[in-house]
């Protein structure tokens, strides 16, 4: 047989989570044409010899709604393996948008998910107005597969206005909102997502519109779903209070549609929660419902200045600072009645987005060279060193440059025992690399070989075959995602070839590819030697091809509306 792809002797890691085997795979017209030990020749082939070959890598949580209309490969995805992306995450999305608010989606962009305001306004160029029509906008000009969930804060301002983020909907409001949950849905979206984290706020300082949303907006809008059996929900309640199990339970139980929350995951400042969470979801899946709790696979990082900064927002004291002028903010610093009000917002033990070690925060990069002594120290020992207060030290070397000061800092994810059993968990949908979002601040693109590398191959909490499956065919079953998933013959060409061996995630590094030059932090990979999509090589040994073999991923009531017209 004459393939047009055939990959030699790789290790087979098909996504079902059984044990690998030995194995030559032919690709032909974008799909999986046979595996086994196959005769024949090809356009291109790869000798996969030592090498695993395994389905490429959905990344469920992204937001690169904005950053796929200037960068179709949403770099650095494919140098990972991740062959698809689901974006529309955390209620923000670029649709749907009435002509002249396109301002007020950019707002929410721009504080929640800390994407450069001059950077969205460069490279969006708005030429859409529902949901359907922005994901035509992106077909045929993708190096990766995408697909997306409707916003409910677009949803929602779509219908209100500037109203969206100061009042309850009426019933009449609500049921416009269903109408263009309904619209998305059939034009292709693969679900909702809805945001009431109270730290989730637009530039302007106002909440963004879905925390004004009540429990029967959000019942309504999601409904949808349920009456068309078709979509997942994804939400993000803010606080991980356990209490949010009855809503998850309700909100599962009601639409019988994956529900998708955030987040499960081992923290410092609340160290029983994930054991709590996992005992409280259970009864969920007991009861025949879905709910599934994402996780990360590494620990939080955050690299800040105090220029621009969302470590303390939770703190009300800080949050507001943040929202000064640079020069006010400076003095306000500088003051010490208002360090002392800083003080007593770190003493409330509500908040637990910070955990308030100045033992984990250290210095990464200093301005002057006086204080290059400094670099690598943790807060503590610079405050010993200097003979202060953790607090003033922290607050007084960054005054001495300008604010330039920048600080790392890792919130989550160090209890290697508790990382190990949520990862695990069938419960547990491992990913939220938030790609696209957070950009000066972190970059989690290798959540995926970060866990083949640090989970698999060096603390082995799960054997290889599980990690590929709960990158993949896991992924997909819960997302609908028809055909892909797993390396089986008539399934898409979506196949990420990486070494076992080697396989992980460089530190981020500064790189200034985001519009109008502006900069943003990228993570290489280790050991990741082919990305294909639909049988298409994108990405081989860190080089992108410049091919754009990337579709549209629709949910199934956009084919039934198609065939109907």
């Amino acid at each position: 047989m004459e393939y047009d792809l055939l990959i030699r002797r790789g290790r087979v890691v098909d996504g079902s989570g059984l044990p690998f085997y030995v194995a030559d795979v032919g690709v032909k017209d974008g799909k999986i044409a046979e595996v086994g030990k196959l005769k024949g020749s090809a356009a291109k082939t790869i000798d996969a010899d030592g090498l695993a070959v395994a389905p490429g890598f959905i990344d469920h949580h992204t937001h690169l709604d904005a950053q796929l209309l200037w960068d179709p490969y949403g770099t650095c995805e494919p140098q990972h393996g991740i062959t698809t992306v689901v974006m529309g995450n955390c209620g923000l999305t670029l649709a749907p948008v009435k002509s002249g608010d396109e301002d007020a989606l950019v707002k929410s962009f721009v504080r929640v998910e800390a994407i450069p305001r001059f950077a969205l306004e460069q490279g969006v160029k708005w030429a859409w107005h529902s949901y359907g029509e922005y994901l035509d906008n992106l077909e045929g000009k993708v190096g990766v597969n995408v697909g997306g969930l409707v916003g409910h804060i677009a949803v929602r301002h779509n219908v209100m206005g500037e109203e969206a983020v100061e009042r309850k909907a009426t019933a009449k409001e609500v049921q416009q909102m269903r109408g263009l949950v309904i619209e998305a849905i059939e034009g292709g979206a693969l679900g909702i997502s809805t945001n009431r984290n109270e730290r989730h706020m637009r530039e302007d300082g106002k909440p963004v519109a879905s925390r004004l949303a009540d429990d029967e907006e959000l019942f309504a809008l999601c409904d949808v779903l349920a009456e068309r059996n078709a979509g997942v929900i994804e939400t993000i309640l803010g606080r991980n209070k356990i209490e949010h199990f009855e809503f998850y339970h309700e909100l599962a139980k009601r639409t019988q549609r994956p529900v998708l929350w955030q987040s499960l995951q081992h923290r410092w400042t609340e160290p029983n929660l994930w054991r709590e969470q996992l005992d409280a979801v259970e009864p969920i899946f007991r009861d025949g419902y879905r709910a599934y709790g994402l996780s990360h696979t590494v620990p939080l990082v955050r690299h800040f200045t105090l220029r621009n900064c969302q470590v303390f927002d939770e703190f009300p004291v800080w949050k507001n600072l943040m929202f000064l002028p640079e020069a006010v903010r400076k003095q306000a610093f500088a003051d010490a009645e208002t360090r002392q009000k800083m003080r007593a917002d770190l003493a409330d033990p509500r908040p637990t987005n910070f955990h308030r070690r100045w033992d984990i925060v250290r210095v990464e990069k200093l301005v002057k060279p006086e204080n290059q002594k400094y670099a690598g120290k943790t807060i503590q020992q610079l405050a010993e060193m200097r003979n202060q207060d953790p607090l003033d030290a922290f607050l007084d070397l960054s005054l001495e440059e300008d604010l330039g000061t920048t600080f790392w800092n890792a919130n989550n994810g160090g209890d290697v025992n508790a990382m190990g059993e949520i990862l695990r968990s069938p419960y547990v949908l491992v990913g939220t690399s938030d790609a696209g979002a957070h950009v000066q601040f972190g970059a989690d693109f290798g959540y995926g070989t970060v866990l083949l590398g640090l989970w698999v191959r060096e603390r082995q909490v799960m054997t290889l075959e599980q990690a590929v499956h709960k990158l993949t065919f896991h992924v997909a079953s819960i997302f609908g995602l028809q055909g892909r998933g797993l390396l089986r013959p008539g399934y898409a060409a979506d196949l990420a070839i990486f070494n076992p061996s080697t396989v992980g995630s460089h530190e981020p590094e500064w790189a200034y590819d985001y519009p109008a030059g502006s900069k943003r932090l990228i993570q290489r990979s280790e050991g990741m030697h082919y990305t294909i999509v639909n049988g298409t090589v994108i990405h081989e040994d860190g080089r992108m091809s410049g091919e754009l073999p990337g579709r549209v991923l629709r949910g199934p009531l956009y084919k039934e509306q198609k065939a109907a017209a």
